[in-house]
């Protein structure tokens, strides 16, 4: 990481530079150390980032969802033009107002509010029609909290999004694009929480469940509680109430229901992806859509191959590495373009 260019809202969304200044320890007390003596000339905007996280410290508790409707009708009257990037305006805000000598509160409110985001992920977030956008890129997972104290979970290329007034209403609901795990927090009110997707929506009171809304599909892996699906895309299909334990995948008009063994389903939480019977083909279209690869196969009787394992979700060299290995094939690398090919020895001994 190049610091020498950073200015001070830089620093003060950098997750390195704000676990130095929260939670020392000899690894970054010796790289700062070592990184200021070599970059005197950014010691003031070191010393004004630090006081600007230490003025962020706040307690762990979410506040009152009033409270967050509030600060955020305060957010959305700025310039959504300039909002590229939440913890920067954090940090732009902060700046400004002690230039401006004003009183801080303001500041400490809207941090107050939005401190799990910060916390748990440096998340772009943008303003549209009072819409919240929590998105992932290609690889990248990140845990966040919604102002409900809903816990989620994105997997990589995933957004969820919701207006602030939705989760107050007395129906809490999210939109879903890609993959997350919801942890839902049961209400005193009974008040539902709907992850809407493009083929169905998931209604819960407090449980804990996976979605997966891709290519016109959308699955559903019940971990705790119990959980209503209601086919948006299908009005004459029966409403499903899922078990713990119980996966339920739904497309064009089918749907598929099965018990599993839920872990091998949620592993990419811990960076592990899991395998089971799944075809080179299916494993391609994981690939493409969380990472961004372009896979293609010599033949399709390496596409329909089927594979039983593990790998890294972080490093997918050894998912290749492993179907290489199995299958006798040899994997051409091009950016972000993949071809799966037999190897010349092993296709010859084929004929």
């Amino acid at each position: 990481m190049d610091y020498s260019k950073f200015q001070v809202e830089d620093f003060v969304s950098d997750e390195y530079f704000v676990k130095w200044v929260k939670r020392p320890n000899g690894e970054n007390k010796a790289f700062w150390t070592a990184w200021m003596s070599k970059n005197p000339e950014s010691a003031e905007r070191i010393r004004e980032a630090r006081e600007i996280v230490l003025q962020l410290d706040f307690k762990p508790n979410l506040p009152p969802e009033g409270k967050f409707l509030e600060v955020w009708d305060k957010i959305a009257k700025a310039d959504a033009d300039n909002l590229r990037s939440f913890p920067h305006v954090l940090a732009k805000t902060a700046l400004q107002d002690k230039k401006r000598g004003q009183n801080r509160r303001v500041l400490y409110g809207i941090a107050a509010s939005v401190t799990l985001l910060i916390v748990f992920a440096f998340i772009s977030i943008s303003i549209r029609s009072r819409t919240l956008e929590i998105s992932t890129a290609f690889g990248e997972s990140r845990t966040v909290f919604l102002p409900d104290s809903t816990k989620v979970t994105l997997n990589s290329n995933s957004k969820i999004s919701f207006a602030p007034s939705l989760l107050s209403n007395g129906s809490r609901e999210v939109f879903l694009q890609g993959e997350a795990f919801f942890s839902v927090v049961h209400k005193d009110n009974h008040e539902k929480f709907i992850v809407h997707t493009g083929e169905l929506n998931v209604e819960v009171l407090g449980t804990k469940f996976n979605v997966n809304s891709r290519r016109g599909q959308t699955k559903v892996i019940l971990t705790e509680g119990k959980v209503r699906l209601n086919m948006t895309s299908n009005k004459q299909h029966p409403d499903v109430i899922m078990a713990p334990g119980e996966y339920v995948a739904f497309a064009k008009g089918k749907l598929t229901r099965k018990t599993v063994d839920t872990n091998d389903y949620l592993e990419w939480r811990n960076n592990r992806l899991v395998f089971v019977g799944t075809s080179l083909q299916d494993i391609a279209q994981m690939l493409e859509d969380n990472y961004g690869y372009e896979v293609s196969f010599q033949n399709d009787s390496i596409r329909n191959r089927k594979f039983t394992g593990s790998s890294s979700a972080v490093e997918i060299e050894e998912l290749l590495e492993k179907l290489s290995r199995v299958y006798d094939l040899k994997v051409e690398k091009n950016g972000n373009k993949v071809l799966l090919k037999q190897n010349k020895k092993s296709a010859s001994a084929a004929d």
